[in-house]
């Protein structure tokens, strides 16, 4: 079908006589004609893959027995039962009055049986060798220990031999029986108690899948209630008693007599106190002081500093909106009211329902051109609000809003002497208008030309539209075209202006500056409806983040041990990690005894030398839920491997929840990264400065120094900073691209993980052993909300799956540039990664929907977990992109997939083992990163740690902190080559995007993982 048009292959009639012609003639041609040679030479590179895949997943005796004996379950607990159950509803009438004859052929084969037998007889000789070492293995572990500990390994050990003993041993005579008999009836009793009781038998980690209707990188909808025009409505919504001690306003205007203060109206000690909220840090004092503790220049300068983010509710605070110099209207009066109460002044949150004309609704949330646009950034951000229509246009905008009152001196100076106050005077500092600069307009100046990638794309590629898939894809040809786009990219902005910065070439955001001038009486708006104040926020407007983990049992959760619910302002800006230490001394000694010796002339430990494998069945351990380094939660002792049940989630006062449940290993050390709203200079400033406290005193070498590292400082802050780093280029990258877009996006509460990675062989649920595999990005919630500019939802829809493509590259980019060395180049996957590889390879890729399901799921080889979770999800009405076959690469075998609603954008970019993130391949130094959780004194002052390999890492890390702190602080300034890769790169997402949007969608997502270039990181 190459040289084809894509509209010529849509109507598909063609495709249809092809794919005919070619089944009938298969045999025929098969080994005679050059395409029959190339079939059978690609038939064998699919065996070679096939052999390279089992390979990994059978390389030690441990593995293989829990991988067979996974294959048995599949067999036996779901795939011969769905057999039978399809054979029963088109058995015919004649076939079951033969069958309770005993006549005829029963529901299951001859060849069923035997398929059992052959299986049935390879994981008996992969027990019997498994087995073989793992009694043998028992003097080997003794040998090891000391003491009291040798006593506590043969009892561990001499039960977990014992349990997989009589497990085995009754799964293997139920076997025989089974294959045994010639009984239609007992066969299928026989395969029931089978399949019932391996489906509660644990042989690998659960695959986790996720919620088809709840994708986890998206938008909220924009659908919100209207603002509330009573007093009872408004003190309902806010979980305000109006009969303990808050004074409400009510009118249609501001007027004298609602300024004039009587007695009980004047501030409370409250006014003054510090919340969580409000907390008056040194740098908030110090702002204060540097503002000269005036209430007029104090909210000037908050006014020109804060941009707003149109969101509704309490967020990150006011330290972190200080750092972050961006924040909502509840947020940004936080910050004004803690800088007034440093400056001891008396303030207060005032809530209520306000009119403000529609021009400026549009330039307030970042400059949209239609009023549509400006309600749906604020319906997406949960402000309740409604259009006011006069003479059929919109006029002005209702909506709910958070401003600030301060008891100040107003009269006669109006604030700028503030020597006794005597008024409340309303204060807006989220309120404001910016100015809009035009940049270079380069999508006009510079235009991609998709015609001639298309028909690069029809020379090459095979493309069937009817059956939904794509092969051979140019990748050398996208990838000239990206390099020739850059070049006339560069030498465009290179002539009009060689020193431009980013915002110059795409086009500045200014507020417009308020000088400090004499307080106003009123808003800077027309209309309030009404009003409540209160000196702290209530509840009902806190955004919350929650984190629970517990045991389980058959795949549901139990009581959670850890329980974890509080406000996301009281979390802005913390570490948060879940890690696990060993649960008595006994437990830290058994690991101890893992660690190889040290070289007896240098004294250091070469990470090499360090097991990837310790035998979890062992060891007991306790998980810590921690907060900057400081334990919050704990919970009871756990068996190293064992699988637990980790539930997050984000609660927005308009959206309610939103949660994720992954999967975790007992031994993993898992930081949890929260992007509230943009993550702060200060933050990776923060992150740099520890670090580089680490480094300083692992190059001391001093014992005393060396004594006071934690598992936190050493391998916490590199895991941690991944995360934030990974959310941090996303935030910037996505500035940049919703400005070449002609988008308006923010960032709301979002959260992943990225963590150590454990890999156990289960045997009946026993964690045999336990591997350190790698180290895993997870990232369960990214949301935004934006328009586009013109108010154009498709533009809108464009854009999310333009930023899910580049977040999932990030997934494995991030961890590469972070963990990698000249000497030992890091290799990660991702979802648009892995669909790279496999377009390479020459896999098709399919584009999976409602229409060509069943071909789609008969035609790949991904596993079952994985296509169920593909077929539930294109039965909900999303649009499934996936590959052939499984993939080897460096060691990780699995698959990439996609999950995208096609009316939204949203979507799930996914790996296998249901992870929505990327898998970086675990090398020696990470190795040595792992054993330092759990055996931290010993590896650095005991034995010595081998100290380049961690000096090596983090002297990367911090060389990538640099980069983001500088990016953060100052991206506008930046003219080197990463600015402009960005730029160049989003642009070019952007063209192909609406190139291929009607056109074939599988080949979207594989031509995004083709080129996403690696940055320059020298910003």
């Amino acid at each position: 079908m190459t040289g084809m048009t894509l509209d010529v292959l849509r109507f598909g009639q063609l495709a249809k006589g092809t794919s005919l012609f070619s089944a009938c003639m298969f045999t025929f041609v098969f080994y005679l004609s050059p395409v029959g040679s190339a079939i059978a030479e690609q038939g064998n590179k699919d065996r070679q893959r096939d052999e390279k895949i089992e390979g990994i997943l059978e390389s030690t005796p441990e593995k293989k027995l829990s991988y067979r004996l996974g294959k048995l379950q599949r067999m036996l607990a779901r795939e011969l039962p769905d057999s039978v159950s399809n054979y029963r509803q088109n058995q015919s009438w004649l076939s079951r009055m033969l069958e309770k004859l005993g006549l005829g052929d029963g529901p299951l084969s001859k060849e069923d049986l035997e398929e059992v037998e052959a299986l049935a007889a390879q994981v008996k000789q992969a027990y019997e060798e498994a087995i073989q070492r793992f009694e043998n293995e028992g003097q080997n572990l003794e040998a090891r220990a000391k003491g009291q500990v040798k006593k506590l390994i043969r009892e561990r050990h001499a039960k977990a031999i014992a349990e997989v003993k009589a497990k085995y041993g009754a799964l293997d005579r139920s076997l025989q029986d089974f294959t045994a008999s010639s009984d239609a009836k007992e066969q299928l009793e026989s395969l029931k108690a089978l399949g019932e009781s391996l489906a509660n038998e644990k042989f690998k980690r659960t695959h986790t899948a996720v919620d088809p209707n709840n994708l986890p990188w998206r938008a909220p909808r924009d659908e919100v209630r209207a603002p509330k025009m009573s007093k009872p409505g408004l003190q309902a919504v806010l979980g305000i008693d109006s009969l303990v001690g808050h004074t409400q306003l009510a009118s249609a205007s501001l007027t004298h007599e609602m300024w004039l203060t009587p007695e009980d109206n004047k501030p409370s000690d409250a006014d003054l106190a510090p919340s969580i909220d409000v907390v008056i840090t040194d740098e908030i004092k110090a702002l204060a002081e540097s503002l000269n503790n005036n209430p007029v220049e104090i909210y000037s300068w908050v006014h020109n500093n804060i941009r707003y983010v149109p969101s509704h509710g309490s967020i990150q605070g006011a330290q972190y909106t200080l750092e972050n110099r961006r924040g909502n209207a509840v947020d940004t009066a936080s910050l004004l009211i803690a800088l007034l109460r440093a400056a001891g002044v008396p303030a207060r949150y005032a809530y209520g329902t306000v009119e403000i004309p529609v021009e400026k609704v549009m330039n307030w949330v970042g400059g949209v051109h239609v009023p549509e646009a400006a309600q749906s950034l604020l319906g997406q951000g949960g402000i309740p609000n409604t259009a006011l229509i006069s003479g059929g246009q919109v006029r002005a905008i209702r909506m709910e809003h958070t401003w600030v009152e301060a008891y100040v001196d107003f009269e006669p100076s109006r604030g700028v002497k503030n020597i006794q106050g005597d008024r409340w005077i309303p204060m807006d500092a989220s309120f404001k208008q910016y100015e809009f600069s035009e940049g270079m307009a380069l999508e006009q100046n510079v235009p991609f030309d998709p015609q001639a990638l298309a028909s690069d794309i029809e020379q090459s590629a095979v493309i069937n539209e009817e059956e939904g898939w794509v092969q051979n894809i140019p990748q050398q040809a996208i990838e000239q075209h990206l390099q020739s786009f850059q070049s006339e990219l560069e030498a465009y902005i290179n002539n009009q202006n060689p020193d431009a910065t980013v915002g110059e070439v795409l086009g500045l955001q200014e507020i417009k500056i308020l000088p400090p001038l004499p307080l106003a009486a009123g808003l800077p708006y027309e209309h309030i409806i009404t009003q409540q104040v209160f000196s702290e926020v209530p509840d009902s407007l806190r955004h919350r983040f929650k984190y629970e983990l517990a045991t389980q049992n058959s795949g549901y959760p139990n009581t959670p041990f850890i329980v974890l619910n509080e406000p996301t302002v009281k979390l802005a800006g913390k570490k948060l990690a879940l890690s696990f230490r060993p649960a008595t001394e006994d437990d830290q000694e058994v690991i101890e005894s893992y660690l190889p010796a040290p070289d007896p002339e240098t004294g250091e430990i070469d990470p090499n030398d360090l097991p990837d494998t310790l035998p979890g069945y062992l060891i007991n351990l306790v998980a810590e839920l921690t907060a900057n380094g400081e334990i919050i939660q704990s919970g009871p002792a756990q068996t190293m491997g064992t699988e637990l049940y980790e539930t997050m989630g984000l609660y927005s006062p308009a959206h309610k929840w939103f949660t994720s449940v992954n999967h975790p290993i007992a031994g993993e050390y898992r930081a949890i990264g929260l992007d509230l709203q943009g993550i702060s200079a200060d933050q990776a400033e923060s992150l740099r400065a520890n670090l580089e406290s680490t480094k300083t005193k692992l190059e001391s070498g001093d014992d005393n120094q060396l004594v006071t590292l934690t598992k936190h400082d050493v391998m916490g802050d590199l895991i941690y900073g991944t995360i934030m780093s990974y959310f941090a280029l996303n935030d910037v990258q996505e500035e940049i691209q919703a400005q070449s877009a002609g988008m308006v996006t923010y960032r709301l509460p979002s959260y992943g993980i990225f963590s150590t990675t454990l890999q156990p062989q289960y045997w009946f649920g026993v964690p045999r052993n336990t591997s350190f595999s790698g180290l895993t990005m997870d990232v369960d919630a990214v949301t935004f909300h934006g328009a586009a500019k013109s108010g154009d939802r498709s533009e809108k829809i464009n854009f999310t799956r333009a930023s899910g493509a580049r977040l999932s590259a990030m997934e494995h980019l991030v961890p590469e540039q972070m963990f990698s060395t000249d000497e030992n180049p890091a290799h990660g996957i991702s979802a648009v990664k892995a669909l790279a590889i496999a377009a390479a390879e020459g896999q098709k890729i399919w584009t999976i929907t409602q229409d060509n399901l069943d071909e789609a799921l008969a035609a790949i080889n991904l596993g079952v977990e994985v296509e169920s979770e593909i077929r539930n999800s294109v039965l909900a009405g999303n649009v499934a992109t996936a590959h052939e076959d499984k993939l080897a690469y460096h060691g990780w075998a699995g698959s990439g997939y996609l999950l995208i609603d096609s009316n939204t954008g949203a979507g799930a970019y996914k790996i296998s083992g249901g992870t929505n993130g990327g898998f970086l391949m675990a090398l020696p130094y990470i190795l040595a990163g792992v054993f330092l959780v759990f055996a931290l004194q010993v590896f650095l002052v005991g034995l010595v740690l081998h100290t380049a390999i961690a000096l090596t890492i983090i002297s990367g890390a911090l060389t990538i902190y640099s980069l983001i702190s500088g990016l953060l602080k100052a991206f506008s300034v930046c003219t080197d080559q990463f600015a402009l890769a960005i730029v160049t790169f989003l642009l070019l997402i952007k063209a192909l995007i609406d190139f291929l949007v009607d056109a074939v969608v599988g080949i979207v997502a594989t031509l995004l993982g083709v080129f996403i270039p690696e940055p320059e990181w020298n910003c």
